[in-house]
């Protein structure tokens, strides 16, 4: 028999002498399948069931245990398929926010790099480089752009940088790239106003 299996044997006094009735169940199983089922009925003497009622009942209930063992299998693959679709999920969703991430760190690393910021551009693959594992190919941009960024810091070379670094640490997160602050418009000075006053 398997897991959860139930048997509900119901024993009644009747004219010829014994109703019997038998039903089985898995208390397992949640599917209303099981609920489709009706009970074996013999009726006879003591005596007849002695005899009988054994032969008589287990091919039917293995029969129907089989069944319901095959509606909890189901509903186990079910649940391990929900289980997996739902992993699945999270791991793309994972994936997802990893290659956005990267992509962040990247821009501003690039953004960096063409502004002249050396430093700046070196903490930002610093940050890309974490999703290194996760985003396939990053690694190899990640040391591309990193090799740049040495040579026009000078590594390596006698004769140092060929241009000024102007590194800030301003613009070195995704998210919070440094604004620049809106162009005000030149306050006359105190001998203009006097003279347009005139």
């Amino acid at each position: 028999m398997a897991e959860g299996t139930t048997i509900a044997l119901t024993i009644a006094k009747s004219e010829s002498g014994l109703a019997v009735s038998v039903l089985p169940g898995n208390s397992l199983v949640k599917d209303a399948a099981k609920n489709k089922f009706v009970p074996i009925c013999l009726n006879g003497t003591a005596e007849e069931m002695d005899e009988g009622f054994l032969d008589t009942v287990l091919q039917p209930i293995a029969k129907a245990n089989g069944l319901l063992s095959n509606i909890k299998d189901f509903e186990n693959a079910q649940e391990e398929a929900k289980k997996a679709s739902e992993m699945e999920k999270k791991a793309k969703d994972e994936a997802k926010k990893a290659q956005e991430e990267f992509n962040g760190w990247m821009a501003i690393a690039e953004q960096n790099f063409k502004e002249n910021k050396f430093k700046d551009a070196l903490t930002c693959l610093d940050g890309a480089h974490k999703y290194a594992t996760t985003v396939a190919g990053s690694a190899s941009k990640v040391d591309s752009l990193r090799e740049k960024v040495k040579a026009a810091l000078g590594e390596g070379s006698m004769f140092g940088a060929a241009t000024e670094d102007m590194s800030d640490g301003k613009n070195v997160k995704p998210g919070k790239a440094a604004k620049a602050a809106p162009a005000k418009a030149e306050e006359p000075k105190d001998d203009e106003t006097e003279n347009e006053e005139e």
